[in-house]
């Protein structure tokens, strides 16, 4: 479900794509049913055409045609006059610091450009609903940053966006985060949630000559969320409040007789968590 005010962010390829396209009514769900705006997508797309704004995968843009007469065409399908949604254009180019490409035909313009270019357009008629497809993928530090703002104001407007992510990176400013894995939502809620729930967090790693019996007590204690083994013997322990669980845990370990050779704090990236948790995901699926 998606709400009003909302930036959502998919995360997971294809599902992210694939699910996108069904919202937007581009492709048949081969299974149960999709409302937008209390809508079939699919089935009344023209019921659809000036409150959800779409951009696909690859979007194409005319060479030949200059940016200003593509705003003009794509404000027409939205209710605009051509001299107001030129100058809606040339606000939000300004925004991105672009007011001059307005006048450049599609053929002048850089592969970021032409990226930004497509996904302001689908800005322009300030549609209810927009689905994006990576708009932020070609995109570099400081034109990502500031298209994300535009994003946070248009959702702010009781309007809803949901786009795809190509890495959590791309996701931080958005409302809500969903991991899709095996065409299922594998997780779902804020960034700082769904970090902890992946396991993008403060680690300990235990080392001791007897990992046999630091496996048999960590698995017992309620302050340990998860915790694997490396070959090396090493014991990598994740707890539900690090700040607060660590000296419990160790001061448990000592009072059990249990040398520890060595203690490690550490922190997995959001893109090692990510994987580890697909991959966890998968074999409990399989098993």
């Amino acid at each position: 479900m998606l709400f009003k005010g909302e930036v959502a962010a998919l995360l997971g390829y294809p599902e992210a794509e694939a699910l996108l396209g069904v919202l937007a009514g581009v492709r048949r769900p081969s299974a149960g049913g999709v409302r937008v705006l209390d809508v079939d997508p699919y089935e009344e797309r023209a019921a659809l055409s000036r409150r959800l704004g779409y951009l696909p995968p690859e979007p194409w843009l005319p060479e030949w045609v200059r940016v200003r007469r593509l705003a003009e065409m794509v404000g027409a399908r939205g209710g605009l006059r051509p001299r107001e949604a030129a100058e809606r254009m040339r606000n939000l180019l300004a925004r991105m610091g672009m007011e001059d490409r307005l006048e450049r035909r599609v053929s002048e313009l850089s592969a970021e450009d032409r990226a930004l270019a497509a996904t302001l357009l689908t800005l322009l008629p300030d549609p209810e609903v927009l689905l994006l497809s990576s708009p932020l993928k070609m995109l570099g530090p400081l034109a990502r940053s500031e298209l994300a703002s535009l994003f946070s104001e248009y959702a702010s407007r009781d309007r809803a966006l949901v786009f795809s992510a190509s890495s959590i990176e791309e996701a931080d400013f958005a409302s809500r985060v969903v991991l899709l894995a095996d065409g299922r939502v594998a997780a779902s809620g804020p960034l700082s949630e769904l970090l902890k729930t992946i396991g993008a967090e403060y680690y300990v790693v235990l080392r001791s000559l007897d990992t046999r019996r630091i496996v048999d007590y960590i698995g017992k204690m309620p302050q340990v969320k998860m915790f694997s083994v490396s070959r090396g013997g090493a014991v990598r322990v994740w707890l539900n409040d690090f700040e607060h669980d660590l000296p419990v845990v160790l001061d448990l370990l000592v009072s059990l007789g249990i040398g520890l050779d060595s203690v490690e704090v550490g922190r997995l990236s959001a893109r090692e968590a990510l994987l580890n948790y697909i991959r966890r995901r998968a074999g409990s699926d399989r098993l």
